[in-house]
């Protein structure tokens, strides 16, 4: 049984940000994160993560909620499994006394599942009857002491690994999601065969996937894991487990490209080296190496490909606060083959001499074009006009533009005038790349599309947003269809055994503003707490909202968002999906004041509108009432139709914007 305290623990303890990121490529805008939803085919971002508040939402195909909700749906998990899986990730210990339960979550049987492997592979290699794989290691100097150390293994393939774990109790979906073993036709078989195995380990030291390569002839040459729940190529680094230490003591991270070249570092006594896994660098590898390192060296092996990954690692120089260099080994040899040639302290000596990435891409320059001619100048201007396109918003883009001058001979306004063009010309490339992919979808029709947006993100919710999300206005929602409340039916009682009653034009407008206004509330509260007053007068149309709000304005001053919303779910379970709806707080260029009275006002004016329609029907309909009520009735629609123009001018001035926002985007 699985308590509300131990729930409370684990939520506290998930960061839904960094949880989603594990396999969903975000880009932030404003306070809230972006992305490609995982659970549906797009090509163009319609799911945010809002941090404050720690909920999803996705408008393309309406899911939404905690980080409950994103693992259940991710995982295909029950609610009880979920927050084991999370607790697991956490390190959280939950009590589990019931009858029948899982032995583990699908993440911690995907690590059981590579613990055993490596085992074997390693058994295979150290005793097998087999011996090309211990002859492989030993031609490159890896002898059983580093075999042992590293947890090196062989892959004779044939079935044999699956065959050992069964025997141990994994069944063939746990080996497949471990991408250890693949379906072949004929039954399950094993993905690494005639191979020597090189572990890959979590920061925890926990083995979670593998590179396998080729003795002899034949591609690929390296094999890896292909992404999973534990493993992803762009985020893990090889052999970090064993080098944070060493970066820790040093403060100055090194990025090879390679298992050997890592370990023949390691084993020359420079401990402090790390591997990407078939990728170049990427800033997830960047941000890791940050938390513990203040200088990362790339040591890049001495062919063209190396020189060609320091100037991709360019974008990466002002991420964090990082100093990243380089350095280009001579004789296009990589580090295994220098230290084998040369000794470890040669080698170190060179990350000694590490020159900053950006010097260095800047001094191939004018090797690379002939920058005494005009023609050599104006293409070595145009290449680091290129080189520099990722960081065209830097405000040290002053400074790159100098150092291009010095390095071309030119002048920095002839460099600043250049880049103008070259930038203008790689955007119009790009656009022209992702308008040729789109008309590749439409032309696939076997591939699904993206689904629109559902009813219930409607009134002010866009279409998936491209490049840069804009504005909306509530008077365009005009015309929309009805819509239900998201998790559930709609909040309007209807006459006949609880149906639901469908929604006017002008309540489905409402309802849109009362999700906005939600997911800024639980996002800033004490914004929210002087305009106690001014939401007594908004007539809710989805009563959980109403609820919402209270429980928002409930919680003391000071209140911390996470606590804010933790009063939230207990008023109502479903906050999470409700209030993660908004798109107003990533989409608008106003600040967060105006968009707060915008709500107020716009939900307000709605209110009144609403008030004064059901007056009306009132007044034409009921014979019943009294000279003295109607006269009353009319006073009161005089004062609301002076508020309502209020209000309307008030809208009227923070929706232009929002109009010139979204024409100048069509």
């Amino acid at each position: 049984m699985i308590t509300d305290e131990d729930k409370e623990r684990v939520r506290q303890a998930t960061d839904l940000v960094a949880l989603v990121a594990e396999t969903v490529e975000l880009r932030q805008r404003g306070q809230e994160f972006w992305g490609c939803c995982p659970f549906h085919h797009e090509k163009t971002p319609s799911f945010h993560v809002i941090p404050a508040t720690q909920v999803w939402h996705c408008f393309g195909c309406g899911e939404g909620g905690d980080a409950f909700t994103y693992v259940m749906k991710r995982e295909n998990l029950s609610f009880p499994e979920s927050i084991r899986f999370l607790a697991d990730r956490a390190g959280i210990e939950i009590a589990d006394d019931a009858p029948g339960a899982r032995r583990g979550t699908k993440r911690s049987r995907i690590v059981d599942v590579c613990e055993e492997t490596c085992s074997f592979y390693h058994t295979m290699l150290m005793r097998g009857r087999d011996g090309r794989g211990r002859e492989y290691f030993s031609s490159r100097g890896i002898g059983a002491d580093m075999c042992r150390r590293y947890r090196l293994g062989f892959a004779p393939g044939r079935g044999s690994l699956v065959a050992h774990l069964s025997q141990k109790g994994f069944t063939p979906r746990e080996m497949t999601d471990a991408n250890v073993a693949v379906s072949r036709g004929r039954g399950l078989s094993d993905r690494f065969y005639d191979r020597v195995m090189f572990p890959i380990f979590d920061e925890q030291g926990r083995c979670i996937a593998f590179g396998g390569r080729i003795m002899g002839a034949g591609e690929p040459k390296y094999l890896n894991t292909a992404e999973t729940p534990v493993f992803h190529k762009k985020r893990n680094l090889y052999g970090f487990n064993w080098a944070k230490e060493h970066i820790v003591a040093a403060d100055e991270a090194v990025v090879v490209e390679g298992y050997t070249d890592a370990i023949s570092c390691w084993e020359a006594g420079i401990g402090n080296v790390v591997a990407t896994l078939g990728t170049a660098l990427t800033e997830h590898h960047v941000k890791t190496l940050t938390r513990f390192a203040k200088r990362i060296v790339y040591l890049f092996d001495g062919d063209a490909a190396g020189q060609k990954a320091a100037e991709r690692a360019i974008q990466f120089v002002e991420t964090g606060s990082v100093d990243l260099s380089c350095v280009i080994l001579p004789d296009d040899l990589d580090p295994a083959d220098f230290i084998a040639a040369r000794g470890g302290e040669a080698l170190r000596e060179l990350l000694d001499g590490a020159e900053p990435l950006m010097d260095f891409v800047f001094g191939k320059l004018g090797e690379r074009s002939d920058v005494s001619t005009p023609a050599g100048r104006a293409r070595a201007l145009e290449d680091a006009c290129r080189l520099i396109y990722p960081l065209r918003d830097s405000y040290m883009i002053d400074t790159y533009y100098m150092q291009i001058a010095d390095r071309v001979g030119a002048d920095s306004d002839m460099v600043r005038a250049s880049a103008a063009r070259v930038f203008a010309d790689v955007e119009r490339e790009q656009r022209a790349a992702r308008e040729r992919e789109r008309r590749r979808e439409q032309a696939a029709p076997a591939r699904p599309r993206a689904v629109q947006p559902p009813a219930s993100s409607d009134a002010w919710a866009s279409e998936p947003f491209d490049e840069e999300p804009y504005d909306y206005v509530p008077a365009d929602a005009e015309g929309a269809p009805a819509v239900e409340a998201p998790g559930g039916p709609s909040p309007v009682d209807g006459a006949a055994g609880g149906a639901p009653a469908p929604l006017t034009e002008l309540e489905r407008r409402s309802l849109a503003g009362e999700r906005e206004l939600l997911c800024l509330l639980t996002a800033y509260p004490e914004s929210f707490r002087p305009l106690a007053e001014r939401i007594t007068s908004i007539d809710w149309v989805d009563q959980r909202h109403e609820a919402i709000a209270w429980a928002v304005l409930a919680t003391p001053e000071g209140t911390a968002v996470p606590d804010v919303m933790t009063a939230v779910r207990a008023v109502c379970p479903e906050a999470p999906s409700l209030v993660s709806a908004g798109t107003i707080a990533a989409t608008s260029a106003h600040p967060t004041r105006t968009n707060i009275e915008f709500l107020l006002d716009t939900l307000e004016l709605f209110t009144i509108r609403r008030r004064m329609r059901q007056a009306q029907a009132r007044l034409r309909s009921d014979r019943g009432l009294t000279t003295e009520q109607r006269r009353e009735m009319a006073i009161q629609a005089t004062r609301d139709s002076v508020r309502a123009r209020e209000l309307e001018r008030a809208v009227e001035g923070v929706a232009d914007p929002f109009r010139i926002a979204e024409e100048e985007q069509g």
